[in-house]
């Protein structure tokens, strides 16, 4: 059987870039006026599905300017790091864990596809130690920064598990969002982990009646 999970506000209880970003433009200045100065037009960028990508590019082009792909894995290592050591905010949620290590037990296949960076996703998943598969959002170096290539969301996160020879049907899929929906919908047995009445109407509106909301 074939587990997919999402990672930011799935597996964590945030989101990975945001906060690596976020950790990276902090320490410098510079990078702190300009992400400042484009705050105002990238984050509405950022909340619009259609922008998202375009928007997210920008602030991830401000915070890697000069690095090198050496240096962004360190950089993506140092975060996981310190999240393994409880140095910055980001936890991994208990239960999402337990329902990941079940899952292992029983001998099924775990993928993880999520829309944040892969080389920022396989630091912070190393740290838990387990056999997962892992496809992320691929970067390409633009004018000595990095921004997004192929932007694992959405329904391209179905095309990802396609392309990786998963087929376009799974077992089990965990997501946080309904921005997942095509996720959802190709699995048997789909979990959106909020809990609650309001998530269980948002499942029967987008016409998942198999689906479950579980409190994670």
């Amino acid at each position: 059987m074939l587990a997919v999970f999402d990672m930011d506000g799935t597996l964590l209880d945030g989101d990975s870039t945001a906060v690596w970003l976020w950790e990276r433009v902090k320490q410098s200045p510079v990078r702190l006026l300009a992400a400042l100065a484009v705050l105002p037009v990238a984050l509405p960028m950022v909340a619009l599905p259609s922008t998202r990508r375009a928007g997210a590019s920008v602030l991830l082009w401000i915070a890697t300017a000069g690095l090198s792909e050496r240096q962004l894995a360190a950089s993506c290592e140092r975060f996981a790091q310190a999240l393994r050591s409880g140095r910055n905010s980001l936890t991994w949620k208990a239960q999402a864990l337990s329902v990941l290590e079940d899952h292992a037990q029983a001998g099924d296949r775990i993928v993880v596809v999520t829309a944040a960076p892969t080389c920022l996703a396989k630091a912070l998943l190393d740290t838990l130690d387990r056999p997962v598969e892992l496809l992320g959002t691929s970067l390409k170096p633009v004018l000595g920064g990095w921004v997004a290539d192929i932007h694992c969301r959405h329904q391209r996160k179905c095309q990802a598990l396609a392309q990786a020879g998963h087929g376009a049907r799974w077992t089990y899929a965990y997501t946080d969002s309904l921005d997942d929906l095509p996720l959802l919908r190709a699995a048997e047995r789909p979990v959106i982990v909020k809990g609650g009445k309001a998530a269980e109407r948002k499942l029967l509106r987008a016409g998942l009646q198999n689906a479950r909301a579980a409190a994670w």
